[in-house]
């Protein structure tokens, strides 16, 4: 392994404690300041309409909805965005409802949170929308017990529901004058880290790279699934991410024969980038081709030149699988009725939620609801690791809470508290994107002054809020935690064990030049190896008892991510001149990988691989080989007697 990786290695087992710098969503390069201000702009509105209708607690709940609703836009295709707030906001008005409905009603309240948290989590194993709308229906649930307001439940969740419309307008406020906007943006995004490819071929540009394009799939495909008929302009824009993809391995080729890229090759892919965010066409390519990788890239970057400048469309650049709507139910179905982790889940939040409630109703906390609150945020599961997002909601509460009782000490009640509350709910979408402590460290004061709003409980709420968010947290730790060994780690091995499956079916079809089929699996490929990082990423965030175990995974999930690059690299090679490899050969490469992929789900020691001799797969199995190496614990640097086929408990 090369000392590039050893390094990453180290950086990972030596860094800081998981449990601080833990990140929601990858840190973004710049502030970016329109989330921002539309956060700012979405809670303060109601609460400024409120005082201009002379009761500034009118617009507390339409404030809320607001929040709740902006909160849970993760950007994407205007139809994605639409899905997941409309989810949330939809999900948070019912809960509020129910919660509403059966306050005051003793041990029958704390019943009814328990049912509402099996639906919340049977909801969040539905993807992105259930999974914003299971969160948002369990906490308005948790609100609506706690916080009593004059009048009848229903106007109450209809105004909650009229802030959630309001922050929805503002999102899609571009909509009309721009109706591929965010396609369009995350196809330039694509190209962008594809020109920072040409200058730098390591481990971080390339993943950099697969995540750009696996979100500008994401983007254009959920906005192209909702087209009525065929829409030219985002089947061209399928085709560039098509088309990005080819060159991607068209450099790591180049790169294995220890060549650097063309710089007008270079400058064309920057062209293109250029054009795509509204600049010029780019210019036409003139270039000799010396060997099939350059021979490759040179097909790939002309391939892309000329879909800008409105060059025709292969009917076969489109990996498009349409999926009904059946099949898309009955898949949810059998996720949340017979996944092992589902289940897991719904008996620890539901009994975390029922403890939380029986502690409420022993009256040993002033504002118990807050207890409750805090089981359901930090045991969410989308976020990461249990006990990072514990540790982390006590901090940034800690913080939030001093802060908070500042601005109540020096702010005077009534309309000056928007100003700072403008300002806490702008800083919200930047504390989420960078890690749940920050996060918990604005949304905090922000609640806080809120909840002073309508009880006009002064600094004293501070105190509150910090003892009942370390109650909740105790809860989560000693209930949701600590007697659930299953859930300290990331099951990092099965989800390895899929990666390595899908780079064997994405072999089986990569080299058949009229296999329809070949460009969404590799696509797969590349999601699945996504996939292992993030579920990798979540576990070494746990305590480093359990993070270095984790981390000895590290070098396996490299040469797995090696093999997929050595295969993409050839196939490029193969189409632009190069021998394809024989059918026995691509067998052989094939079958290891099952038994590898085998191996690992069984704890078992993985066999040394029976690979054919061909000088075109040379690449590809040396790569499975070091795969083999590295898993089995024979590789030098695979992390001695913790290697992934030892069976030492690190499924």
């Amino acid at each position: 392994m090369s000392p590039v990786f050893r390094r990453a290695a180290g950086r990972l087992t030596d860094a800081a404690p998981g449990w601080l710098v833990e990140t929601v969503r990858p840190a973004p390069a710049a502030l970016r300041w329109e989330p921002m201000l539309r956060m700012a702009v979405a809670v303060t509105t109601p609460l400024l309409v409120g005082l201009a209708a002379g009761q500034i607690v009118l617009g507390l709940l339409p404030s809320m909805g607001a929040m709740s609703t902006a909160m849970a836009d993760r950007g994407g295709s205007y139809r994605a965005r639409i899905i997941l707030m409309s989810s949330a906001g939809s999900a948070g008005a019912l809960g509020y409802l129910t919660g509403a409905l059966t306050r005051g009603h003793g041990w029958w309240t704390v019943l009814a949170v328990v049912a509402v948290s099996l639906v919340s989590a049977l909801l969040s194993t539905g993807g992105g929308a259930g999974s914003a709308a299971g969160l948002q229906l369990l906490v308005m649930t948790v609100l609506g017990t706690g916080i009593p307001l004059p009048g009848p439940p229903g106007p109450h969740a209809l105004m909650f529901l009229l802030g959630a419309l309001w922050a929805l307008a503002l999102a899609l406020v571009h909509w009309p004058a721009h109706p591929r906007a965010a396609e369009e943006a995350a196809v330039v995004a694509v190209y962008h880290a594809l020109t920072r490819l040409f200058a730098d071929r390591g481990p971080g540009a390339l993943t950099a790279f697969d995540t750009a394009l696996r979100n500008g799939y994401d983007t254009v495909l959920s906005a192209r699934s909702a087209a009525a008929g065929t829409d030219a302009e985002r089947t061209r824009l399928v085709a560039l991410l098509n088309q990005s993809s080819l060159i991607r391995n068209a450099l790591i080729s180049l790169c294995q024969e220890e060549r650097e890229p063309p710089g007008d090759l270079a400058a064309a892919v920057e062209e293109v980038a250029g054009s795509l965010a509204g600049g010029p066409e780019p210019h036409a390519l003139r270039h000799a081709c010396d060997s099939p990788a350059l021979r490759a890239l040179h097909s790939g970057v002309r391939g892309a030149v000329e879909l800008v400048s409105g060059g025709d469309i292969a009917a076969d650049q489109v990996p498009y699988e349409p999926v009904g709507y059946r099949r898309r139910l009955r898949a949810l179905w059998e996720k949340m009725w017979y996944g092992h982790l589902a289940r897991v889940y719904t008996v620890r939040l539901s009994l975390c939620m029922g403890v939380a409630g029986a502690v409420s109703e022993f009256g040993w906390f002033e504002r118990s609801y807050w207890v409750m609150l805090t089981v359901a945020l930090v045991l969410k599961p989308d976020f990461g690791s249990v006990f990072a997002r514990a540790v982390q909601r006590a901090l940034g509460t800690l913080a939030g809470t001093l802060i908070g009782t500042v601005v109540l000490l020096t702010v005077p009640y009534g309309p000056a508290l928007l100003i700072p509350i403008a300002v806490f709910a702008a800083l919200m979408p930047y504390g989420l994107q960078r890690n749940w402590g920050l996060m918990s460290a604005f949304q905090a004061p922000l609640v806080l002054l809120l909840v002073d709003l309508l009880t006009r409980g002064g600094p004293m709420l501070a105190e509150v809020r910090l003892v009942d968010t370390l109650a909740g947290c105790v809860i989560v730790l000693l209930l949701g935690y600590l007697p659930w060994p299953a859930s300290w780690e990331a099951p990092v091995g099965p989800r390895f064990a899929d990666a390595v499956s899908a780079t064997a079916h994405y072999i089986r079809h990569a080299f058949d030049p009229d296999d329809p089929g070949r460009a969404l699996l590799r696509r797969r490929t590349y999601d699945a190896l996504a996939d292992l990082r993030t579920v990798f990423q979540r576990a070494v965030t746990e305590p480093r008892v359990v993070s270095r175990r984790i981390t000895t995974w590290m070098p396996a999930m490299t040469a797995l991510e090696q093999v997929a690059d050595a295969t993409a690299a050839t196939v490029a090679r193969t189409e632009h001149g190069a021998p394809p490899p024989s059918d026995a050969a691509v067998g052989a490469l094939v079958t290891s990988l099952e038994d590898i992929a085998a191996d690992v789900r069984a704890g078992r020691t993985p066999r040394k691989p029976e690979l054919a001799d061909e000088e075109t797969l040379e690449r590809v199995n040396s790569a499975v080989q070091g795969l083999r190496d590295t898993v089995s614990g024979e590789h030098p640097d695979a992390g001695g007697g913790d290697g992934a086929g030892t069976g030492d408990g690190r499924r």
